[in-house]
């Protein structure tokens, strides 16, 4: 007989010095005048799943976002780390860490700075590290839509083994590989509240180097719904196209997924 446990918790919370307690997305800010005392959000999601049949099978999700505002500088700070195993077998690691700077982030136009550094063992990424400088435009900037771009340029340094890779595609020198490039980053994101229960956001990212046309293309979308005061739903998915992966991976990747959200 299969046995499953579920434990899955999320806790979202707004810490601010004004003591004004809300939900908000992360990477959205408001539209109000710039004020001198400083806003802190906090958002964490920990989720465990653990099946038993022959064996055990666990797999655990943990998150962190934390967005600072103070006058008119915006810090951005989240990380994550999922990891599935079965007994001594690690089957899935995978993780990020991200950075991100802004200036007069409330202006029509603002300079923003970041670093990310990620890795995913399913996959092959042993580790990929990045870091550049975006000028971002806010184009639209309301109550119900938030509608903004960015273009800059990143240097970008991965190491890939083929953990992910076809057994037919392996060469015969299966040593990790290395590459490092100057890339042109950009994006553009939307976010629309067509009512107080729903929050849509669509997120598309495109990359290439300078010198040569082969761009990854990395469209994601997120639907929240508040089914109560505490209690919503969130459906998300995130998709890459990469026309020139560095391994011989396929050259699209995926991945959906379903939450329950308790919110305090």
């Amino acid at each position: 007989m299969n046995k499953k446990v579920f434990v899955s918790s999320v806790l979202s919370c707004l810490v601010s010095l004004s003591l004004k307690s809300q939900i908000l997305n992360i990477d959205k800010i408001d539209t109000s005048s710039y004020v001198h005392k400083a806003k802190i959000s906090l958002n964490i999601n920990s989720g465990l799943e653990v099946d038993k049949q022959k064996s055990t099978l666990y797999d655990a999700t943990n998150t962190l976002e934390m967005m600072w505002q103070q006058y008119k500088e915006l810090f951005i700070v989240a990380g994550s780390y999922r990891f599935t195993y079965n007994g001594p077998d690690d089957i899935l690691n995978a993780g990020f860490i991200h950075v991100r700077y802004r200036h007069n982030y409330k202006n029509k136009i603002q300079p923003e700075v970041f670093f990310q550094y990620n890795w995913d063992s399913d996959r092959g990424i042993i580790y990929r590290i990045l870091g550049g400088a975006n000028i971002r435009y806010n184009l639209f900037r309301g109550d119900r839509f938030d509608f903004n771009a960015g273009l800059g340029l990143m240097h970008e340094s991965e190491k890939w083994n083929y953990n992910g890779v076809d057994s037919s595609k392996i060469p015969v020198n299966k040593s990790p590989v290395t590459e490092s490039h100057w890339k042109i980053n950009s994006y553009v994101r939307l976010d629309w509240k067509p009512n107080g229960n729903n929050d849509v956001t669509f997120n598309i990212f495109f990359q290439t180097r300078p010198d040569r046309f082969e761009p990854r293309i990395a469209p994601s979308a997120q639907w929240d719904i508040k089914a109560g005061k505490h209690v919503g739903f969130s459906i998300s998915i995130s998709t890459l196209y990469d026309t020139a992966p560095v391994v011989p991976i396929d050259n699209f990747y995926y991945s959906m997924s379903y939450s329950l959200l308790f919110k305090l």
